[in-house]
């Protein structure tokens, strides 16, 4: 299977098209399981799949546990908001922090709306209700409109809740955001500091660089001492400075997790600004791995679950309502 994915990995359409397709299969057996099923069929199935092990639901230890745990019994109307590209914005303000937030150039209801004469020469383009697809124009010019417009549609289509049974990404208004191009000049790239916050309070950051080629990553302590472990990604090898806002950035991390017994704050420092980011509450889906594996359980119990909760049934019978 190694040998198969690094010869399709030579030939980058076919990795995407092969991608394309095997995640639309993912995606409608996902639906299917959860809708006919239930969420916890889902979840036990899925970390069986990731982890070759089994997940016992009443006794969530680790991390990905955790996660599974969550996506399964937890619900907060808050955390659907601050999953939506476009309102999260609302929350943040009234966290006051509107200062941080890069700028929206504009909102559009379908792809057909995007009028590429009326926009920068540089930008981005994001689904508002989902995870992971971005589309960044570094020069209008020679930007593909029509391409972008295909993902897009398609992209919208999506219900993105049953990709991983994350029910955070439910959304009745899928639209899509265009927001100014962020880039750092002094850095040569953009840098994303990702703080880890358990029960609101902010552990550790989760720093990705590279992304222009292949991401690497590097876990830091609120001191910015590199620690000694990883989460899927390659690790950088190098000892990264510390960001000069990184107190201040501390300080955000902790106001906007104020409330939720895990989030992910993602933050960037571009020429002595803070910049927001999302809010991610199922890091990875809770299935990636961990090494050494005992950090799984180390962060397991910093993780303080609340009283369980239904939140598929508000989900699935929200989505009987609307059609």
């Amino acid at each position: 299977m190694d040998k198969l994915k690094k010869i399709i990995g030579r030939f980058p359409k076919l990795y995407l098209f092969l991608s394309s397709i095997s995640g639309m299969i993912d995606y409608r057996h996902n639906r299917r399981m959860i809708y006919k099923q239930s969420i916890q069929d889902f979840v036990v199935w899925q970390y069986r799949r990731y982890f070759k092990k089994k997940l016992d639901l009443s006794n969530p230890q680790s991390f990905n546990e955790k996660m599974m745990w969550l996506k399964a019994y937890w619900f907060d109307e808050n955390a659907i908001i601050c999953s939506d590209k476009n309102s999260v914005r609302s929350f943040v303000e009234d966290k006051g922090y509107g200062h941080i937030l890069i700028k929206q150039i504009a909102l559009f209801d379908s792809p057909s709306e995007i009028d590429l004469s009326k926009l920068p020469d540089r930008f981005v383009l994001k689904p508002t209700h989902d995870s992971g697809h971005v589309i960044f124009c570094n020069e209008k010019s020679a930007f593909d409109i029509k391409k972008a417009q295909r993902r897009l549609k398609k992209w919208l289509k999506i219900d993105y809740e049953y990709m991983g049974g994350e029910w955070v990404y439910h959304s009745n208004s899928k639209k899509i955001v265009c927001e100014e191009f962020l880039e750092d000049k002094e850095a040569g790239e953009l840098f994303d500091y990702k703080f880890f916050c358990f029960n609101g309070e902010p552990e550790l950051v989760f720093f990705v660089s590279d992304r222009a080629k292949h991401a690497k990553s590097d876990f830091y302590d609120l001191n910015w001492n590199l620690m000694d472990f990883r989460w899927i990604y390659e690790p950088s090898g190098k000892l990264h400075p510390k960001p000069k806002l990184l107190d201040e950035m501390i300080h955000i991390a902790r106001v906007l997790s104020k409330g939720f017994p895990f989030v992910r704050v993602d933050l960037y420092e571009v020429s002595g600004r803070i910049y927001f980011g999302e809010m991610t509450f199922f890091h990875g889906g809770g299935c990636g791995w961990f090494k050494p594996d005992s950090i799984d359980y180390d962060l397991g119990r910093k993780i303080e679950l609340p009283k369980p909760g239904t939140p598929w049934g508000k989900i699935i019978s929200c989505k009987a309502d609307s059609r």
